[in-house]
Order: structure tokens, then C-alpha cells, then sequence
């Protein structure tokens, strides 16, 4: 009987591995563990936002900016639309604060504004904008009262941006005014939402102040309306808000997305809840 070395054993046992196709999992196992280097993570899942930029006649706009934001307003992303007005941004998943559409900004048009948006997949965003943004889009659901949403919106017009510069003696010194005039007067047939794709009635129309700063206010609007017909599903709600200024024919239109709410069904007569 021929006596065997652990090492040579070892060897004839390396030897046999590598002729199975075997050697070269474990060696890198060796590595790591020898080196202490870790496995490298696996690339973060990446979303494609794309659409196209049109104008309210249904033109493509070719050449506009589109960027989306991060929490601090820094762009995650950003390219311009091709000469059909489409474009496409991809992007780590998950959820940015805002894509933003323009072009000739402060000088033909105002921006496109889609808020909260959900960058998980394939996400369709289709920018309209003209001389009116609707900036500050929010909503939410009352508790406890009518079934419906609350929708609050900061509108600015151009027309009327330009002349509160010129009030303002410049740009810079707009913020030195004690009440910024940029909203126009709008009433519920001003104002088109869209939930989920369905078009909603506006009940309520509330101009309100707002503080944009310590000694500076604006006009914002709050408005309410009743919950779609149809059930959505997804996600998320889409809710989307066109406005039309009655007195210039400037035009605007903003997105929201909110987290579909997934509350608990009610219980069935003598179920849990009941006596």
C-alpha cells in the first residue's frame, strides 16, 4: 500500500476538479476568500420614461428640453425631443420628484409639469405645454366627507409674468414684491381633470393665497372633484389637470401621480368588527 501526503492527495484532488470543469467556481471561492473581496452587487434595476412633446394642436415640438428631477431638483436625466417631438430617458428605478418639459422657456411658452413620478418599468409621459404652467400639483382624498379629491395647483401665466417683471424693475427683483399677480381668474369650465383617464367634474373652484415666503404671497387654487366612475387599477392614480385662461387663450396642463391607497375591505354583516 502506497502512503499518500495530505498535500499530495490535495493536489491529485485539485488536478481531478479541473478535468471535471469544476476548478475554476472554486478557485474564485478561494479568491474571495483569501483576498477578502466580496461579490459584486447586481446592477440596480433601470426604468424607461418616454413620449412625445406635442403642442395643444397636436403638433410635435421638436428640440425641448426634458429632465427629471431629483429630491433636490438636480437632473436624474435629461435629453430633447427629436424632430416627431419624441423622447426617452432611462434611469435608476424609482421615484423622482418631477419631469419637466419646455422649450423657449420665459420667452414663447412656460413648462410641462408631471409630478411624483413613479420611474418603475416602462412609464408613457406625454408633455403638452403653451403660455401656462400649472405648477405644485397635489391631491389628496377627504377624510370622512364626500367622496372625492381635493386638487391644489399654483397656475402662472406668461402674460402676466412678464408684466410683474416689468412692475418689479427686473427678474432679479421680483421676489422683492409683497404679492406676486401670475395666476389668472379661472372658473370650473377653465379647468379640465382627468383621473385615472376619465374626465371628471370640477365642483369647487377656491382662489387662495398662498405664502411664497415670510412677507411675499400668490395665488393658488384649490378645487374638488368627485371620484372616477371606474375603478382604476395599477399602482398608481394618474390625475391630470388642463387649464385655459378665459381672458388670453394661454394654455396648460400638469400630471400628478398618488400611490393607489389599499385599504381593507368593509366586513360582511357578523364578520370581524361586529357583535
Amino acid at each position: 500500500m502506497i502512503a499518500v501526503s495530505i498535500r499530495t492527495w490535495m493536489r491529485l484532488t485539485i488536478l481531478a476538479l479541473a478535468c471535471a470543469g469544476m476548478l475554476p467556481a472554486m478557485a474564485s471561492a478561494d479568491v474571495r476568500h483569501e483576498t477578502g473581496a466580496q461579490p459584486r452587487p447586481a446592477p440596480a434595476a433601470r426604468a424607461r420614461i418616454f413620449g412625445h412633446v406635442r403642442d395643444f394642436n397636436g403638433k410635435p415640438i421638436e428640440g425641448a428640453d426634458v429632465e427629471l428631477k431629483t429630491a433636490r431638483f438636480e437632473n436624474a436625466a435629461a435629453t430633447r425631443s427629436a424632430a416627431d417631438g419624441s423622447y426617452s430617458l432611462t434611469v435608476e428605478s424609482g421615484l423622482y420628484i418631477a419631469l419637466a418639459a419646455v422649450k423657449d422657456y420665459r420667452v414663447r411658452q412656460l413648462e410641462y409639469w408631471a409630478w411624483n413620478v413613479p420611474a418603475f418599468g416602462e412609464v408613457e409621459i406625454d408633455p403638452r405645454f403653451d403660455r401656462l404652467e400649472v405648477y405644485g400639483l397635489n391631491a389628496w382624498r377627504p377624510q370622512g366627507g364626500f367622496p372625492s379629491y381635493e386638487v391644489y395647483f399654483r397656475p402662472m401665466s406668461l402674460t402676466m409674468t412678464v408684466a410683474a417683471v416689468t412692475k418689479a424693475g427686473g427678474m432679479d427683483k421680483l421676489g422683492d414684491l409683497p404679492f406676486i399677480d401670475i395666476a389668472p381668474d379661472l372658473a370650473a369650465k377653465d379647468i379640465a381633470v382627468k383621473i385615472d383617464g376619465e374626465s371628471v367634474e370640477v365642483l369647487c373652484v377656491n382662489k387662495v393665497h398662498e405664502a411664497s415666503g415670510p412677507a411675499q404671497a400668490l395665488f393658488g387654487y384649490l378645487i374638488q372633484t368627485p371620484l372616477p366612475k371606474a375603478p382604476g387599477s395599477g399602482d398608481w392614480i394618474t390625475i391630470e389637470v388642463t387649464l385655459t385662461d378665459p381672458s388670453t387663450g394661454e394654455k396648460g396642463e400638469g400630471r400628478l401621480y398618488l400611490a393607489r391607497p389599499r385599504y381593507m375591505p368593509a366586513s360582511a354583516p357578523g364578520g370581524p368588527g361586529k357583535d
